[in-house]
């Protein structure tokens, strides 16, 4: 999965690959990262480097301290940054919006269903991909049009599992 990173304005797009390693840019990192204190204190091993990492909520903003340096940050996956292009300067979608499965794994709950309005942050699809639950919401408000998965079914990535309509409810 891509992300893009915007870190005191400059902007860097992260891959997650496997055994632990990403990518920023061109340039391949080993990374672990442990929980020390509930959710906001992480011990962050980088090829070997040990670093302890605060996160904090500040402005509607994630900021990052590391060091002592306080970093403002946003993270954006790759559908998402889709979805800015689909959606439109009123917020509203501008076309229907196809959900595709970021990643390749096994339908655990589609709380979605055909006809329904939902709300912008409404959960569609919970999906499990490498022991971790995703909950993969809506980007805008709408009516779902097409609900393409249930329960236990084992999805590709990029599979369409849910369409909202363009409309909102």
């Amino acid at each position: 999965m891509k992300y893009i990173t915007t870190v005191d304005g400059q902007e860097y797009e992260v891959e997650l690959l496997e055994d632990g390693r990403i990518r920023v840019g061109e340039q391949e990192y080993q990374v672990d990262l442990r929980e020390v204190d509930d959710d906001r204190v992480f011990t962050v091993l980088v090829d070997g480097r040990s670093f302890e990492a605060a996160l904090t909520n500040e402005n509607d903003h994630l900021d990052v301290i590391i060091q002592g340096v306080r970093y403002q940050t946003e993270v954006v996956d790759e559908h998402a940054m889709l979805l800015r292009q689909v959606v439109g300067d009123s917020g509203a979608l501008t076309e229907d919006y196809k959900l595709e499965a970021p990643m390749p794994g096994l339908v655990v709950l589609v709380p979605a269903s055909i006809g329904q309005g939902v709300d912008e942050g409404d959960v569609l699809v919970i999906l499990e991909s490498m022991k971790m639950q995703n909950e993969l919401r809506a980007p805008k408000a709408g009516v779902v049009t097409e609900v393409n998965v249930q329960a236990g079914d084992n999805v590709e990535k990029r599979q369409v599992l849910v369409v909202l309509g363009a409309g909102e409810e």
